[in-house]
């Protein structure tokens, strides 16, 4: 497709991350998609704080997880409430929201503990949106995924960590179980036809770089994609971040707003749900003032100390 070959050179002639060629065409799937991508670019080379467009909402649905994984703050030290986002919020979310495209119903709880995703996802499928939703796999299965399929959700990644010692002593998990039921899930949707896509995604850093070779032989069979993501961790930023201008807003199960996953607690202060309606907000003064302070370089805290690990391979994803 001409969009895909676009996003192709746009990854490695202009992101210098050609690894990131096929992350681009699933968010950027249709030529629309790819112009409001390139509309919001536009605007934050040249400087228009105020002009960036809300394209996608990434909601934590619920900030509770069935796991304490040793890099994730939650069940550890979140700083925030454990709950769950109201349902009839996350449809308001969407019915004043006119300009979106997509949403991420998830952030740093596991969203298949929440009572109503079937029903949340359903409404951004009725409302024409392409729904992504990350899955730490522990309540997956086939039925399972077949439910989620019916919702006409478009993607779900399953999260898993290199092999099983590495899973284990990440996660306080085993492993075995989880690809069992990914096995499961991968079955229903070849044999039913589902449309949903499959993805397994894991977290690299360092110590578990060593993994990925292997990681890929084993998992690929069960999964129409597979991807590696370079760790969160705390460091000096030396770059300017796209991700206020990037059309993303995210919303945090306590109603703060926010612009990506590195602001766990809601830190930057952006707003609050409270505040206004989602385009007003990510277009509102402190958005405003955000992406000025990335252009000049001079970062509020939370951006200043974001990084990620150093892996060979693996693009960073916030530069």
């Amino acid at each position: 497709m001409l969009t895909d070959r676009l996003l192709s050179a746009v990854a490695s002639r202009y992101l210098g991350k050609p690894d990131l060629a096929e992350f681009l065409s699933i968010r950027f799937p249709d030529l629309p998609s790819v112009l409001s991508g390139a509309r919001n670019e536009v605007a934050r080379l040249l400087g228009w704080d105020g002009s960036a467009r809300l394209t996608t909402l990434n909601v934590e649905l619920t900030s509770r997880c069935n796991a304490a994984c040793s890099y994730c703050d939650v069940n550890r030290q979140l700083g925030r409430p454990n709950q769950d986002l109201d349902l009839s919020l996350y449809a308001r979310l969407l019915e004043c929201s006119p300009t979106l495209e997509a949403v991420l119903p998830f952030q740093w709880g596991e969203p298949l503990l929440y009572p109503a995703l079937d029903e949340a996802l359903a409404l951004s499928t009725r409302r024409g949106l392409r729904s992504y939703l990350t899955t730490n796999g522990l309540l997956l299965d086939g039925d399972r995924f077949r439910q989620l399929a019916a919702t006409g959700l478009d993607r779900l990644t399953v999260s898993l960590d290199g092999d099983a010692s590495d899973h284990r002593a990440r996660r306080g998990y085993d492993q075995t179980a989880v690809i069992e039921q990914l096995a499961e899930a991968r079955q229903a949707q070849m044999r039913d036809g589902l449309k949903t896509k499959l993805d397994i995604s894991m977290v690299v850093d360092e110590s578990v770089a060593a993994s990925m070779p292997d990681f890929r032989k084993r998992l690929s069979p069960l999964c129409d994609r597979l991807q590696f993501i370079p760790r969160m961790i705390q460091g000096e930023r030396t770059q300017s971040c796209r991700e206020p201008s990037r059309g993303v807003l995210v919303v945090l199960s306590d109603g703060s707003v926010t612009t990506c996953c590195a602001d766990v607690r809601g830190e930057l202060a952006l707003g609050h749900l409270n505040d206004g309606d989602p385009a007003s907000l990510y277009n509102g003064p402190r958005w405003r003032a955000l992406r000025k302070q990335h252009r000049k370089g001079d970062l509020p805290v939370t951006c200043k100390n974001c990084a990620e690990c150093n892996v060979p391979g693996v693009s960073p994803r916030f530069s």
